[in-house]
Parts: structure tokens; sequence; C-alpha cells
């Protein structure tokens, strides 16, 4: 305990430094070895029409495990994405937020304490492929005009409040020079904006963020299977091969 301790409190190291360093003389280095050589190994024989050495029994065991990692990591982003930001996008369908006018805040959603949603609703793109911000959008057609003046204008002609508190809220303090696009980029005050999915983004949504298949039990089954079929193909690709070299052998002249 205090060897790890200390490797972290070395000074001059990145973190990953320190963490390598710890890896190599710890004993979950052993483990991940020992289970990894026991059942995660691929040992090709002698064939009479392939030669595979040491090398190739790398490779594979290399493929098989890569790809396994790779199930078990996109597994994980799914569930990530139906257990946390699924819930949200949920919350809208079951609210009918589906047009501007049936937007909500966050508040009365309940989920104006997610820091996670709103990290993702500021800067984030998954939710933001289906969600929108009733704000941002009323936003982006005031901000479409060259000038300040005209985008004053058009907020006059909108003969709405909640346009003038657009445009007073997201113009920079320093104002807009005339004659140059109004680009300052939208930034959501989740006191107030409101947010929905559009009625066509609808099916989206629900194929996308659907409750069915989430939550860790389902996550643990797949990491299971997946830990399970690796192993396997690992231990039966010799016995593939050598049934593959036999067939060649048979029907050979």
């Amino acid at each position: 305990m205090f060897h790890v301790f200390s490797l972290f409190s070395e000074s001059g190291l990145s973190f990953w430094e320190r963490v390598a360093a710890w890896y190599e003389n710890s004993l979950l280095k052993e483990l991940v070895t020992y289970f990894g050589e026991r059942y995660f190994s691929v040992e090709f024989g002698v064939y009479e029409n392939f030669s595979l050495g040491q090398n190739a029994s790398v490779t594979a065991r290399n493929m098989i495990l890569a790809v396994a990692v790779g199930l078990i990591v996109a597994s994980i982003m799914t569930a990530y994405l139906r257990m946390g930001h699924g819930g949200f996008v949920r919350k809208l369908l079951a609210e009918d937020c589906t047009s501007p006018e049936k937007a909500k805040t966050l508040s009365e959603l309940g989920y104006f304490r997610s820091s996670i949603i709103r990290r993702e609703l500021t800067r984030g793109t998954v939710l933001r492929m289906v969600v929108r911000c009733r704000e941002e959008e009323l936003w982006k057609e005031l901000a479409t005009a060259n000038q300040k003046g005209e985008v004053e204008k058009k907020a006059t002609e909108d003969q709405s409040d909640e346009a003038q508190a657009v445009l007073e809220e997201q113009t920079p303090s320093d104002g807009v020079e005339a004659g140059k696009p109004v680009s300052h980029p939208f930034r959501p005050n989740f006191l107030t904006a409101h947010f929905y999915i559009p009625e066509e983004l609808r099916y989206r949504a629900e194929i996308r963020f659907e409750a069915k298949g989430s939550g860790w039990l389902p996550l643990l089954i797949v990491v299971v299977l997946t830990v399970i079929a690796a192993s396997a193909l690992c231990y039966f690709l010799p016995d593939v091969v050598a049934f593959a070299d036999n067939l060649i052998s048979f029907f050979s002249p």
C-alpha cells in the first residue's frame, strides 16, 4: 500500500507514467498475465499446409482481444448514454416536449442539479443531436442579420418579450460592430432555458435512447459473454486451423 502511494508521490513524472510504473510491480499485472496465459493464449501447432509461428499466435490473440475490448467499450458507452442521457431524453418525451411551445426548463424536468446534463447541453454533441433549446433557436433567428440594428429590429418586429430578453442576455457587453455578423455563440441560462425534442426527431430519440437493455445487469451480461467468447475463440482457433489444414490435404491431389 505504501509502495503505491510512494509511486504516486514521485515528482517529474506524468500521471500516466506513474500509473505505468505502479502497474509494472503490482499484483494486478501478475493477475492479468496469469489469466492471459491461461485463458487467452493461442498456440498454433505444426500444419502440413500452413506455416504459423509464434508471431502468428501473438497476432491472432491480440486481434481477438482488440475486438473483445472494442465490444466491451462500445457496450459501456451505450449503457452510459441510455442510463445517463437517455433518462433526460425519455423525460422530455414523457412530458410531450416536442415543440418550442411545449418546451420546459431543467427545473421543471427535474434535471437542474445534473451537472452531466448541463455540460452535455452546453458543449456536448450526443444530446444536441435530438434536443433543441427554444432560446437558442430564437437567438439564431435574431443573429441572422449582419448588423446589430437589424437584429434589434427583428426582435422588435417579433413583438416578443422573450426575443428581447434573449437579445439582451446573449449580446456581448461590448456590443456588435455594425456591418459585421453576430457570431457570438449562444450561452444557455439553465434557470430560464427551455428544451424540447422536435416531433420529426422523436422516433430517432426513442430508438437511440430507449430504456430497453439499459442498466448494469445487461452490461455485465454483455461483458461476461464477450470475455467467454474471446477465451473460447483463443482456445478453439488452433483446432479450426487444423481442421482447415486437414480439409486442404484431403481435397488436394
